[in-house]
């Protein structure tokens, strides 16, 4: 898994959750030209991919990873506009998720993810 999110302290709330699901975190990206390289270099399963981040927002970076590497991404963010969710399907996101986080919430939404992406890419 690698997470893209900008801001330190979700970030490490997302390594926190993760890990204790029992999932490893193999790269931390804070802007949207990072998350790209750290997916493409650790070509994971899974990628959390927030919306707003510095350099390349995160439906650009998702774009140009599913370009070059289709992966399961969850996006997660704190706008929860109808736009946005249809930009980051568009883009290849497999699901979507708002902000603030709950561990209760995150794994249910990244088995609705994976279900998603397993159906598009069968």
């Amino acid at each position: 898994m690698v997470i893209c999110e900008d801001e330190g302290i979700t970030q490490l709330q997302l390594r926190r959750a993760l890990t204790r699901a029992g999932l490893t975190v193999v790269g931390v990206a804070g802007s949207g030209a990072a998350a790209v390289e750290a997916v493409l270099r650790e070509q994971p399963d899974i990628v959390l991919m927030d919306i707003r981040m510095p350099v390349m927002d995160g439906i650009e970076a998702t774009r140009q990873i599913m370009a070059a590497y289709p992966v399961c991404i969850l996006m997660v963010t704190a706008y929860a506009n109808e736009g946005n969710q249809e930009r980051a399907r568009q883009a290849g996101a497999s699901g979507y998720l708002v902000k603030p986080i709950t561990s209760e919430a995150l794994v249910p939404a990244l088995q609705d993810a994976l279900a998603t992406f397993a159906r598009r890419h069968a």
